[in-house]
């Protein structure tokens, strides 16, 4: 991995990144064909990301980046600007990103040090097994349900946890915390429609998922795996860059 060059437009390297930062401050990038993708976990472990990026090209050769510090390269990239031809070097120890601007022939570029293998812990959570995951259910949330859940976040202090559920195919979500007495809650319905059977036992989950989901400016759609208990939130920064939240459901 000397002086190759990795086919990403800037701005889907922001998309890309701009998420994963919100939930680690660092990440191990990787390549595919022609995808690149990490997959981390939050802080408090309750929220998997797999987040991928499609490239115009195939990489031949398998890339792994280690970033230590993802808000440092981000501002990097802030401090090159948008005015010109971005380019993205990888080396064997670090990264050079640079903008080409061919009017004055500016070259404003800076490099970027990855770390060692075994400094960052890398998720032992598996491509295939997210892709080949079956679903029970499915819904949307719209980005308008999606900020009066995280209004009702706000209302309901003492609760942490969301409950969805459905009647009539009408997906609906309580925010609320059932192993606590005397708790203020509120519930709403979330979206009009539902793939599958109506969800007639709860589903809890942490309401932390939410709070990186807040920034889409797209719907979410929702797939529910009632084998393994398992949530994944669903959705797109952008044409080439999807998010996908895997969370497990609570007991209670």
């Amino acid at each position: 991995m000397v002086n190759s060059l990795l086919p990403i437009p800037k701005t889907s390297l922001e998309k890309f990144l701009k998420p994963i930062n919100r939930a680690t401050d660092s990440c191990i990038l990787k390549t595919k064909e022609n995808l690149l993708y990490s997959i981390c976990t939050s802080e408090d472990k309750s929220v998997i990301l797999y987040a991928k990026c499609d490239l115009p090209l195939v990489i031949e050769n398998e890339v792994k980046l280690n970033l230590i510090s993802i808000k440092k390269f981000l501002n990097g990239l802030d401090c090159l600007g948008d005015n010109g031809t971005f380019k993205m070097f990888l080396n064997k120890n670090h990264i050079r990103c640079q903008m080409e601007n061919e009017s004055d022939s500016e070259n404003t570029f800076f490099k970027y040090h990855l770390v060692d293998d075994g400094i960052i812990t890398e998720s032992t959570v598996n491509v295939e097994t997210i892709s080949k995951l079956n679903f029970d259910n499915e819904f949307e949330i719209s980005t308008q349900k999606l900020k009066q859940i995280m209004s009702a976040y706000t209302f309901v202090t003492d609760a942490s946890k969301i409950y969805f559920y459905s009647k009539d195919k009408k997906v609906h979500a309580d925010i609320d915390d059932k192993t606590m007495s005397n708790v203020d809650n509120m519930s709403f319905v979330v979206s009009n429609t539902l793939a599958g059977n109506d969800i007639l036992d709860p589903i809890p989950l942490k309401l932390e998922v939410f709070k990186s989901l807040i920034t889409s400016k797209l719907p979410i759609k929702v797939k529910i795996n009632k084998e393994y208990k398992v949530l994944v939130f669903q959705t797109k920064e952008n044409d080439d860059v999807e998010l996908k939240y895997i969370v497990s459901a609570l007991v209670k």
